[in-house]
């Protein structure tokens, strides 16, 4: 694990500079550097940052294209060679870009680590604000492992700082154990994390937070029951955690409606930026700064890089049903533009601006605006929503054969997109028919926000979609890419470690 270790060490120390005293990046921290609980929560901090840190951030540009780029939904332009392999199922243990986000999730393991190894040694400060900060260090570092699993598979686990180096070239651990350990982390957190925070630190991990993502890595091994039993803490007990679905569905993108009763875990972007790692004095949110992503994705007509370019055939998915009053299903509307009557699109009539066969994306840009040259944006992304929450229990319902339990909790997701009212129909539904309709529902509620491609495989039809769409690059798949591989240069510098077996 040396390329890790020496990695993490320097980004680590630079972005902790304000409160580490460190000459020796290969040496561990002193004590000295971590006295209080304010150095705690400058850490916990860091950790946050490391989904945002460009280029390899989760949850920044290049990550967040690559999530989409490999489902019938989403192609990518070729311009980004890395990315385009990935997209089109060509890319190999050298490719850069995946390489990055195996960097970059070791980067926060290793600064939640720091902060629960210093915790320990910290006294005379407020025992219940360390141990909440120590619970927040650790849904973030099993939020890295949950990652870990389901874009690497078998991975190497650290809970502890390398100390000597001896302990630098860690072996790789299965697919489960990279589970257990995110379970574990997210146990403890759930534990110890606030149900709400005042509204001056809105965007950090919450009690609800460790519960909905405990619940969904125990559905992605498919322990229906234990699913259905985290889940049922949050929708059972809705007005104790304020969750609830927005009205308009419309409203969860257009910037002005964030942090919202619907948001469980949200990832927070701002103009503000500035010296704070938290953002401003006023507003110590994990705000640190604007995105990209607008100019990334948008149409070149209007000066956009059209880095994300939706597929007609996500287009087809969404006018499947139409609402109950025969307009087109207001999530299409939010997710996409097109050449359909009145469509309006960054200011300009789409028939006029753009191709008239074009489909561009509307969720996650800031199509309202017009001012080129100025892209920065501060459109949040959603890790977690409480519309995933209702769909996820209702198919650890469905799958348990409980399908009278999920028909209500699928009409919500129905009912907020105003299709036909189907519960009486969904009442008498077995436990196939309700999960095509599950399957359908998420492809059209969470298009853009990254969880397609494992939506996919877990239901065992990546292949079979991926070939039946025939998108750029559906010819090239095989089961190998299901996982990115173990990168090249791991491989080079630990002698402990191997590639998974798909890649060998």
């Amino acid at each position: 694990m040396k390329n890790i270790v020496f990695l993490l060490a320097l980004l680590v120390f630079v972005s902790c500079s304000d409160f580490l005293d460190l000459d020796n990046p290969n040496k561990k921290t002193t004590l000295s550097s971590w006295k209080t609980n304010e150095d705690l929560e400058s850490g916990v901090a860091t950790i946050y940052n490391a989904f945002l840190e460009e280029p390899a951030g989760y949850w920044e540009i290049q990550a967040m294209q690559m999530k989409e780029c490999r489902t019938e939904n989403y192609t990518t332009r070729n311009d980004v060679q890395g990315r385009y392999a990935i997209s089109t199922f060509k890319n190999t243990p050298s490719t850069n870009e995946s390489t990055k986000i195996f960097r970059s999730l070791y980067v926060g393991i290793f600064r939640a680590n720091q902060v629960i190894h210093y915790a320990e040694e910290i006294t005379g400060t407020d025992e219940t604000k360390k141990q909440q900060l120590v619970a927040e260090a650790k849904f973030l570092r099993g939020l890295n492992y949950f990652i870990l699993a389901i874009e690497f598979g078998d991975a190497p686990i650290i809970t502890q700082l390398i100390t000597d180096q001896s302990e630098y070239f860690t072996s790789k651990s299965p697919q489960v154990e990279v589970w257990n350990q995110a379970v574990s982390d997210l146990q403890d957190a759930k534990a110890s994390l606030p149900v709400k925070y005042p509204t001056d630190k809105i965007g950090r991990a919450t009690k609800g937070a460790a519960i909905a993502f405990l619940g969904k890595a125990y559905l992605f091994q498919e322990m229906w029951d234990k699913a259905e039993q985290e889940f049922r803490l949050l929708t059972d007990n809705e007005a104790e955690y304020g969750y609830g679905l927005l009205e308009n569905y419309a409203h969860l993108f257009d910037g002005m409606h964030e942090n919202s009763k619907e948001s469980v875990f949200e990832i927070q972007f701002s103009l503000e930026g500035g010296p704070d790692i938290w953002g401003t004095e006023n507003n110590p949110a994990m705000k640190v700064h604007s995105t990209t992503m607008a100019q990334e994705c948008a149409p070149g007509e209007v000066g956009g890089w059209f880095e994300l370019i939706p597929t007609k055939v996500l287009l087809e998915a969404f006018m499947k049903e139409g609402t109950k009053d025969d307009n087109f299903d207001p999530r299409a509307l939010a997710t996409l533009a097109w050449d359909y009557p009145g469509c309006v699109y960054y200011t300009y009539n789409f028939t006029e601006k753009f191709e008239k066969d074009a489909v561009w994306p509307r969720k996650g840009q800031n199509w309202w605006n017009k001012d080129e040259g100025d892209w920065k944006s501060t459109l949040n992304e959603y890790p977690m929503r409480y519309a995933d929450v209702l769909l996820m229990l209702a198919e650890a319902y469905t799958m348990q054969n409980k399908v009278s339990l999920a028909a209500p909790l699928v009409h919500r997701i129905r009912e907020r997109a105003q299709l036909k009212d189907i519960s009486s129909t969904m009442n008498s539904w077995n436990q196939n028919q309700m999960m095509q309709e599950i399957m359908h529902q998420r492809n059209l509620e969470f298009a853009r926000e990254g969880m397609r491609f494992y939506d996919l495989r877990r239901w065992g039809i990546l292949e079979q979609v991926i070939k039946e769409s025939q998108v750029e690059g559906y010819n090239n798949y095989t089961p190998r890419y299901n996982y990115y591989p173990i990168p090249e240069e791991e491989l080079n510098n630990n002698p402990n470690i191997t590639q998974n077996d798909a890649w060998k």
